[in-house]
């Protein structure tokens, strides 16, 4: 018996060496930078902010954009797009912000069915898409149930995800296969559920409003209006020339590895928007802006019954003072957009690992410490 315990325990330790040591090899360090000891100005300070947060929380790259009064007053980042090539994490990289696509799409949304004067209360049958359409389980859901996550919609399972026959779908397919099967993801309740689908419903029906492809309408009454030139709504990925890679933490001590995202549709409105640090900045520019900003008919069109947020928003509190816009998370790839007309102040941060720890508000609210008068 104790010779059987003997052999179970040498293959045990055997296999868990064999795991360290794969681990071991597929991940890689920390990446290190020394925080400055002297600081001489904002900039500075906000610099090692930033550094030390790398430390602290094991990040491979981070960057932020801050707005104050109007102009955009700190662009920066640090670090790595990839840890395996060192290739240099900058404001004009390429990067994945996850939900904060969702406030794109909801600008997209408004900007597009203002246009044909139609309100976030009108039902999805007042659109004028046809039987499909209008026969299905969305007819009697308003545009503002969409946006609000109080549709009833819910996102597909894990386990249906995995015996779907297909890895992924043009955003017509999945629309035309959510009219064909809506209600299996839709229940009764008005509660509030979180769901991706949502976004990715009010993606299609807008799309199909204006016989036009998604990424094509939000290019012309989103990104291109507010100068985001480098930014688009994804159509495959990976994409050849883009090397920014997500990350999470190992098992072993202080060690990384790759995180990658996939995605179910394409584009996706719900969280497949591809920009840069610099486009953010410029869109906070706007957002703050309001009624002055071209973002006004937007924001106008999605606030509703005296809200200080308009449809599509978050709502969270920095340091004691109510912020608005939205959190992004998926995979190895972590950022936040949020801004306070109240301050005048708006912050964007974006890094490529996974927060865990909620490190995104932890240094956003440091930063914000840090700046406030």
């Amino acid at each position: 018996m104790s010779k059987k315990i003997k052999i179970l325990f040498v293959v045990l330790v055997f296999w868990l060496a064999l795991f360290i040591t794969w681990e071991w090899w597929h991940s890689f360090p920390k990446v290190r930078f020394n925080p400055s000891i002297k600081v001489s100005s904002k900039k500075e300070g906000i610099d090692s902010i930033l550094t030390q947060a790398m430390s602290s929380y094991l990040l491979p790259g981070v960057s932020v954009a801050i707005v104050e009064e109007g102009k955009v007053s700190y662009l920066n980042a640090f670090g790595y797009e990839n840890l395996k090539t060192k290739d240099s994490l900058t404001v004009e990289s390429q990067i994945l912000v996850a939900s904060v696509s969702k406030l794109f799409t909801a600008l997209g949304v408004a900007s597009a069915f203002q246009d044909k004067e139609i309100i976030s209360q009108d039902y999805v049958s007042s659109l004028g898409l046809g039987k499909k359409v209008n026969s299905s389980s969305l007819a009697n859901l308003r545009l503002k149930d969409l946006l609000s996550h109080q549709s009833g919609v819910r996102d597909k399972n894990f386990s249906e995800m995995i015996f779907s026959f297909s890895k992924f779908q043009s955003l017509n397919e999945w629309g035309v296969e959510f009219l064909e099967k809506g209600n299996k993801y839709q229940t009764d309740s008005i509660t509030y559920n979180y769901a991706d689908s949502n976004y990715d419903l009010l993606g299609f029906l807008l799309s199909q409003s204006d016989n036009l492809d998604f990424d094509s309408l939000i290019q012309r009454d989103v990104l291109t209006p507010s100068g985001m030139v480098n930014s688009k709504f994804l159509s495959s990925w990976p994409v050849e020339e883009n090397g920014i890679t997500g990350y999470q933490k190992t098992f072993l001590w202080k060690r990384l590895e790759p995180k990658r995202i996939s995605f179910q549709v394409y584009p996706s409105p719900s969280s497949g928007l591809l920009t840069t640090t610099r486009d953010m900045s410029l869109a906070m520019v706007h957002l703050l802006r309001g009624e002055m900003g071209v973002y006004q008919n937007a924001l106008y069109w999605l606030t509703i019954g005296g809200s200080d947020v308009p449809l599509g928003f978050q709502k969270v509190q920095i340091n004691g003072s109510e912020w608005i816009g939205h959190f992004g998370g998926q995979a190895g790839y972590s950022s936040l957009l949020f801004y306070s007309k109240e301050a005048e102040t708006g912050i964007f941060l974006f890094a490529n690992a996974r927060d865990k720890e909620d490190f995104r508000i932890s240094i956003a609210s440091q930063i914000i410490s840090y700046i406030s008068p």
